[in-house]
Order: C-alpha cells, then sequence, then structure tokens
C-alpha cells in the first residue's frame, strides 16, 4: 500500500520512517512550501515571550536576524522546539499536540507575564492571538513568512492514501486526485476544508505521529477485509 504525505518539511517527525516500518511505500508530494517575508521584528523587541507554531516562523525570524537568546520561547511540537534549541534559543514551553489552540491552552495554564510575541505565516489562523488576547494579554503579531501551494506530479505513482495536514494543502489537491483515493485529514480544520470541496475522508482525531499510525492501521485493516 502506498500512502502520500503532503506536509512542508519539519511536520510530524518520525512519521515517514514509522509507516515504512509498517510495510507501507511512503510517497513525498509536498503540496506547500513557505518563503519567508521582509518583515520588521521591531514590534516583537519588547515582548518578553515568542511564540512559535511552526519550524517555518522559526527559520524566517532566524533569516531576519530575529535574537532568541534571552527570550523566554514557545513551541508548538518537538520538531519546532528543535529548530529554537538549534538556533540557540532556550524553549520554555512546549505544547503537548501540534495546534494553536494547544499552545494556547498550554501557555495560560502557566499564567506567565509580559507582553507576548507571535512571528508567523501569513495564513495563520487567529485562534491563538485570540485566546491570548481574550485572556488579558498584549500580543503583537508579525508576518514573517508566506505559505504557498505546490502542484501535484503529474508522473509519479499513484497512492491509495493521501495525507492532508492543512487547509493549504487541500487547496492543491486536483479533483481527479481527491475522487480516486482515500484522503486522511489532520484535524478540524483539514476535515472542513475537505469537506468544503466535497471529498469524502478519514479524520485523524489529533496532530500526532501516533494518531496517523492508528488511523492507517484502521483503514488499511478495512481495505484487507474487502
Amino acid at each position: 500500500m502506498r500512502i502520500a504525505l503532503t506536509q512542508s518539511e519539519g511536520r510530524l517527525e518520525g512519521l515517514q520512517e514509522r509507516l515504512e516500518a509498517m510495510g507501507l511505500e511512503v510517497l513525498r508530494f509536498p503540496l506547500v512550501q513557505t518563503q519567508t517575508l521582509p518583515a520588521d521584528l521591531a514590534p516583537l523587541d519588547d515582548c518578553r515571550w515568542w511564540l512559535f507554531t511552526s519550524v517555518a516562523a522559526v527559520r524566517a525570524v532566524l533569516e531576519l536576524r530575529g535574537s532568541l537568546p534571552g527570550r523566554a520561547l514557545g513551541a508548538v511540537g518537538r520538531a519546532t522546539q528543535q529548530a529554537l534549541e538549534e538556533a540557540g534559543g532556550r524553549v520554555d514551553l512546549v505544547a503537548p499536540e501540534e495546534t494553536a489552540e494547544s499552545l494556547a491552552e498550554a501557555f495560560l495554564a502557566l499564567r506567565p507575564f509580559g507582553f507576548v510575541g507571535l512571528p508567523q505565516g501569513n495564513r495563520a489562523r487567529p485562534v491563538l492571538a485570540q485566546r491570548l488576547r481574550e485572556a488579558g494579554y498584549v500580543v503583537r503579531s508579525v508576518v514573517v513568512y508566506q505559505t504557498q501551494t505546490l502542484p501535484w506530479p503529474s508522473d509519479g505513482p499513484v497512492p491509495e492514501l493521501v495525507l492532508l495536514t492543512s487547509p493549504t494543502g487541500v487547496e492543491a489537491l486536483p479533483e481527479a486526485v481527491g475522487r480516486k483515493v482515500h484522503l486522511l485529514a489532520l484535524g478540524p480544520t483539514t476535515a472542513a476544508a475537505l469537506s468544503e470541496r466535497g471529498f469524502p475522508h478519514t479524520v485523524v482525531p489529533r496532530p500526532s505521529v501516533e494518531a496517523v499510525l492508528e488511523t492507517v492501521r484502521y483503514i488499511r485493516g478495512e481495505l484487507c477485509s474487502i
């Protein structure tokens, strides 16, 4: 059985190796790429906390010569944490799930003080900033990178399963592909985007490697029983 992984580099670290260990052929068909923008980081200078929701945001801040040491840093997931630490930052908070909601909940549970800076992409959902502002925090957001779609490879092998991890990836999915393969949606926002396009899909309940593996095991069992 073939499965196509469409997420950008840095998301769901270790998933490919785990799927291959299960006997699946893994295809890498990234449908999303990011590009650093010429942003001004000055609005974040007096923010005690910088919260990162992607590896792309970390890379963009570094390319823009942002300084991480001496700041309190929060990260979504292990890959973002690792990117911050490799850049010399000390990560004080890691969200248990790879979602903005999880990072907001973890941050508010700490009840830290200080302004909050959010280096983010042009398609970032507003949920993190909204929740922090509702809790009384001063939040300053700077768009440091843009997300663009990539075309589906026209000459690649056809997979039985396709994992989609963001609404942007759903946007790039060709109609013909979406109608003839089994689609896996990572989380509710990706599932909603697939529903809007009328694509049947199975929802991966949590944005984690283990949840993807559990869903693939279930689907593989269902297909083998037909």
